[in-house]
């Protein structure tokens, strides 16, 4: 008989082995999804929603459900981490280019954190406003559908407030803007009974304007640009935007562009980065060049004695793209600038030495 003390220093239980490493794994990924959604309560939204929907197609455990831990497929969770840490990473890429857009960081938090985001929110008959969502869709303006562009973290549209537009205030989403009352003066000038007659040549003049409808019809669906617009020459503003013209007496138009007069042959260059949409002699405005900027904005170059640019050429700021002259209805030499959006004329001194992001 073996005495008590001997058999308790002899004895050696028998352990039941417990694998602890699948369950420490299982605890492991349960706490990393708890932080992510701690962190990042959107992202993880998102995320816990896809993963429901995939496991609704394959049959695999949804990501923190506890009743199916015990089924939880390893391979396939660290595929859905790495693509819920791949759209974090496109997100942040997104947000970071559109807010290089704006005038500070705190600007850009401030619009990007909005609903809606009117830029800017008061103007005057004739100018142009740039509008961002955060959802897609479109927007109504004065009866017509305005669809609104991916770009960034938003979606974007310009809204052209027409020249003959009534003030007041107009809902715009969930923002107000407001259109301010203003005085456009008139102007007269006296031509030739031949110049004159150019005005009744009609059929060349519509035969134009189908090349300029279709050459503005077609935009790039993202902004071309990245710094800001400049004049496009240097010269004596002879003509400013929204002058109520006059030829040889008799009312005319409404002069939806500003004159730039300069000696003939003077450089002209590009207002901003863009595409050459046309560049073609026409029958009034003589050699003219329209160059597109994105978004349905479209800068507008007229009566040059030369082109130097040719349709679908990409032009920087600044190049050199035609010569001043007095080409088509004209009366000396002179550059007639304009910017078009979505086919309507819209101010251009609001441009310069700016962006619509900064307005």
């Amino acid at each position: 008989m073996i005495p008590r003390n001997e058999r308790n220093r002899n004895f050696q239980p028998k352990h039941r082995k417990v694998r602890f490493f699948p369950i420490l794994l299982r605890l492991a990924v349960v706490s990393c999804v708890t932080v992510l959604m701690v962190l990042i309560p959107q992202e993880a939204a998102d995320f816990q929603t896809a993963s429901i929907e995939q496991s609704q197609s394959t049959n695999l455990p949804v990501i923190g459900n506890r009743s199916d831990d015990s089924a939880l497929n390893n391979e396939a969770l660290t595929d859905k981490l790495e693509r819920f840490a791949q759209m974090t990473t496109e997100k942040k890429e997104r947000r970071a280019k559109e807010a290089a857009y704006y005038l500070n960081e705190q600007i850009a938090d401030q619009v990007m954190d909005s609903d809606w985001s009117l830029i800017p929110s008061t103007v005057s008959p004739g100018d142009i406003i740039l509008v961002r969502h955060n959802q897609p869709g479109k927007v109504n303006w004065l009866d017509k559908d305005y669809k609104l562009e991916p770009f960034g973290e938003g979606y974007f549209t310009y809204l052209p407030i027409g020249i003959g537009t009534k003030p007041g205030t107009y809902k715009i989403g969930n923002q107000v803007l407001t259109i301010q009352a203003k005085q456009f003066d008139t102007q007269s000038i006296k031509v030739t009974k031949q110049m004159a007659s150019m005005k009744q040549e009609t059929d060349r003049i519509q035969a134009d304007q189908k090349k300029i409808n279709l050459a503005r019809s077609q935009s790039s669906p993202e902004f071309l640009f990245t710094t800001t617009f400049i004049q496009p020459v240097e010269g004596v503003l002879t003509t400013p935007y929204g002058y109520t013209r006059y030829v040889n007496g008799k009312l005319d138009s409404r002069h939806t562009a500003i004159d730039l007069a300069a000696k003939e042959g003077t450089p002209i260059h590009a207002t901003n980065d863009g595409i050459v949409a046309l560049a073609d002699n026409l029958y009034l405005t003589g050699n003219s060049i329209y160059i597109d900027h994105g978004m349905h904005l479209f800068s507008q170059y007229a009566h040059m004695s030369k082109l130097l640019v040719k349709t679908g050429d990409k032009v920087k700021q600044g190049d050199i793209i035609g010569l001043v002259g007095t080409t088509g209805f004209s009366t000396g030499p002179h550059l007639h600038f304009t910017f078009w959006a979505h086919n309507v004329p819209v101010n251009p001194n609001l441009f310069f030495g700016t962006t619509p992001f900064h307005w």
